[in-house]
């Protein structure tokens, strides 16, 4: 059976992009290896500087700009539900004030390790908005793509050598192409058929558009919790909101997924890493193995 192939068009800082995830992992489980993600980058903030009233000190404008940023945030998660950190919230700067290098790290990701790509995006979305990191500084970057398991050398080629970059504006120009307006928006395409969608959507609207887009060839399938699929869903997405889990096996709501995940909670083959509104779960890391012979240590 064929895949339907959706396209979004995004941007690493965009809340309501974060806040499609949950929906992400419900298509994921419901129609299982028929889904094929593919991120376009399109440039959400260009420079904050050029925002800036020329009598208003720069520290004191990205403070302002910096709490309205996060307090926006907490806004689309009261609808989202995903997680988000107010408390040392300073990622933009007179110097970090745009979007465009997390943009451009993403393409170095993919040209690094396509597979790792996707992740990579997770976690540097979740840096951002639910961690409080300064995600779009150079140690934070490749903090994040080690988390995310690719090399870093790998990853630095690209960022430095400027075919990251070239990427990137080949994204924006594919994006002015569709005639994008908003973040996120969605093209969904089966066997040719393209139908965009525009917006921050729900998962029975993104169903509706797979249907209609395959003349109702692909239809969601039943889903039932058990920790092996929570744990299969996870080799993917290692590290998942609560709200993610709820979506992904049809929860009626966070209780009782809750509920369900406990035990895994309570044998410690689950933990949870809190943010100020939820919080994600996630394996324990493993510990390091040193052979004494060979001194290696994995």
């Amino acid at each position: 059976m064929s895949t339907v192939i959706i396209t979004n068009v995004t941007d690493p800082v965009c809340p309501w992009c974060w806040g499609e995830e949950p929906y992400f992992r419900k298509l994921e489980t419901h129609f299982p290896n028929l889904i094929i993600w593919r991120n376009v980058m399109g440039g959400l903030i260009e420079d904050m500087n050029k925002n800036k009233p020329a009598d208003m000190d720069a520290t004191a404008y990205y403070n302002k700009e910096n709490k309205d940023f996060i307090n926006h945030c907490l806004e689309t998660a009261e609808k989202h539900h995903m997680p988000i950190k107010v408390e040392g919230f300073k990622l933009f700067s007179e110097t970090e004030n745009s979007s465009f290098p997390l943009c451009i790290a993403f393409k170095a990701a993919q040209m690094a390790n396509m597979e790792k790509a996707d992740l990579f995006l997770y976690n540097l979305r979740a840096a951002a908005m639910a961690e409080a990191r300064q995600a779009i500084t150079e140690s934070e970057l490749i903090a994040i793509a080690d988390e995310s398991g690719i090399d870093i050398a790998a990853f630095l080629d690209p960022l430095n050598d400027g075919s990251a970059e070239k990427a990137f504006w080949k994204d924006v120009e594919e994006a002015i192409s569709m005639k994008v307006e908003v973040f996120p928006t969605f093209v969904f395409e089966y066997e040719g058929k393209k139908m965009p969608l525009k917006s921050f959507r729900d998962y029975n609207t993104m169903t509706a558009m797979i249907k209609a887009v395959s003349g109702g060839k692909l239809l969601p399938q039943a889903v039932t919790y058990s920790p092996e699929a929570l744990f299969e869903l996870m080799e993917t997405h290692p590290r998942l909101a609560a709200e993610e889990v709820k979506e992904a096996f049809d929860f009626v709501d966070i209780e009782a997924m809750e509920t369900a995940i406990a035990p895994l909670l309570n044998t410690g083959e689950l933990i949870k890493q809190p943010a100020d509104n939820s919080y994600f779960v996630r394996k324990p890391a493993k510990g390091m193995a040193c052979d004494l012979k060979t001194g290696i240590c994995k």
